[in-house]
């Protein structure tokens, strides 16, 4: 880097360092992943689109109105569209542009880390506010109530086991309870 200017690297180090701190200090990370890979292997579609379109559309309200439970609620959904999508192979999809702009990041930034770094600074705007749990606590238990109301026991089993890693994740965020 010998013709890079001392105000740049100093600009890259302050940009970098505290999205690597953020994912390193997020023990829930590998938690949050469980819980995409639980959902993921339900082979559930329509109870699968039916808990996310709601949630989408829960974010879309809360946006709409300026609620403080808007920004954690469209990051986490913004790191599930990041499921879908390897940025540091597609780096102009819209997601991925979407995630390096919240964070400041560039486009240099590992697929693994820009998911991870996401997270965990989700987490920090959930940590601010124990009632975006509370939030999609309810709504999830509910939807999850509706599922097993209208589907086989065994699709119902599968989603109880969601809602129990669910509920692992949020503690590992932020200790408290969750609604019965």
């Amino acid at each position: 880097m010998p013709n890079m200017s001392p105000a740049i690297v100093l600009l890259l180090t302050v940009t970098m360092v505290p999205a690597a701190q953020a994912a390193a200090m997020s023990p829930d990370i590998p938690a949050y992943f469980t819980l995409l890979k639980t959902i993921a292997n339900i082979d559930d579609t329509p109870a699968t689109e039916l808990l996310w379109d709601t949630v989408r559309i829960a974010k879309d309200y809360l946006c709409s109105v300026g609620s403080s439970k808007c920004d954690g609620i469209r990051v986490f959904l913004l790191e599930n569209d990041l499921e879908q999508v390897n940025c540091a192979k597609v780096p102009d999809q819209a997601a991925c542009v979407e995630a390096r702009k919240i964070l400041g990041a560039d486009q240099d930034i590992s697929d693994e880390e820009l998911k991870s770094t996401l997270i965990a600074y989700a987490d920090k705007v959930y940590k601010e506010s124990h009632e975006n749990f509370m939030t999609l606590d309810k709504l999830r238990i509910g939807l999850i109530d509706l599922i097993c109301d209208s589907e086989p026991e065994e699709n119902c089993k599968k989603w109880r086991a969601y809602e129990g890693k669910a509920e692992f994740w949020e503690d590992q965020v932020k200790k408290g309870s969750h609604p019965a």
